[in-house]
């Protein structure tokens, strides 16, 4: 069974189900073996994308320029590392 998040030696990996044109913005909770975040932007231009980190980032208590995303950049399913100590992310 995949996991929601991945332990790497300088940070974590994130699975996110991405959620476009939401009414509101927010962590909706658990969707399969990925956390599900709405945004209220259309997946147009990366817009969407974007919000997802800036979510991820204030809920993290991280820069965003410690949040990349690594795959699933034209998809719902998209996976996003965190760059600092696991432990303190968890």
């Amino acid at each position: 069974m995949a996991s929601i998040v991945d332990i790497a030696k300088d940070g974590i990996y994130i699975n996110v189900h991405a959620q476009p044109g939401a009414r509101r913005p927010a962590v909706r909770g658990i969707h399969g073996p990925a956390i599900k975040i709405a945004v209220r932007e259309a997946a147009q231009d990366g817009r969407a994308n974007a919000a997802i980190l800036a979510i991820l980032s204030k809920n993290l208590g991280v820069a965003k320029a410690d949040i990349e995303l690594t795959a699933g950049m034209a998809s719902r399913r998209k996976r996003v590392y965190v760059h600092g100590e696991p432990a303190s992310l968890l």
